[in-house]
């Protein structure tokens, strides 16, 4: 049997085929003449089903099906957190392989966070990097000579104030005279 046999085999089940429907049928019929008994036993079914009258509902079914459930919730308490039972895990190896898996998860999230960090950083640097290499071809470093005095230089804020009140001292008299 092909798909569209079946189509519609369950379509005449629930209503009855229209033309265009009952064409088809009749074309497909025409090309697979062995589907014509399992096509009128199943129709012939169908009609006995819609024969059959309805059966009365009990007058408490809605209390039925509620203690129906109570009873099979009772049967099944399981200790799992709700989330493991919404998804299935009721058993501890399920959830320690859930747990690991998600653990596993983290970390490679982690690790993808602190290498993009790391990158980005690293172009930061680089940028850093080229923007001194411009500053010192731009404005080129003092020559060598001007590093000589240096030591003397810095050690001239380093005497008392004591040594240079006597020097002013001694630059006047040599003025004076």
């Amino acid at each position: 049997m092909n798909s569209e046999f079946n189509q519609l085999l369950e379509t005449a089940m629930r209503r009855k085929l229209t033309a265009d429907e009952e064409a088809r049928l009749r074309a497909h019929l025409a090309v697979n003449p062995s589907e014509q008994a399992a096509w009128e036993e199943e129709m012939a079914l169908s009609r006995l089903l819609r024969g059959l009258p309805d059966a009365p509902l009990a007058t408490n079914f809605t209390a039925q099906v509620l203690q129906a459930l109570e009873r099979d919730a009772s049967k099944h308490p399981s200790g799992a957190p709700k989330i493991f039972r919404r998804f299935g895990l009721r058993r501890p190896a399920q959830s320690f392989a859930a747990a690991c898996l998600i653990l596993a998860l983290g970390m490679s999230g982690y690790w993808r966070y602190r290498t993009v960090q790391r990158e980005r950083m690293a172009l930061a640097l680089a940028n850093v990097a080229r923007s001194v290499e411009t500053v010192s071809h731009a404005a080129p470093l003092p020559p060598v000579e001007m590093w000589e005095d240096y030591e003397p230089i810095s050690r001239l804020g380093q005497t008392r104030p004591e040594a240079d009140e006597e020097l002013l001292k001694v630059l006047k008299e040599v003025a004076m005279k």
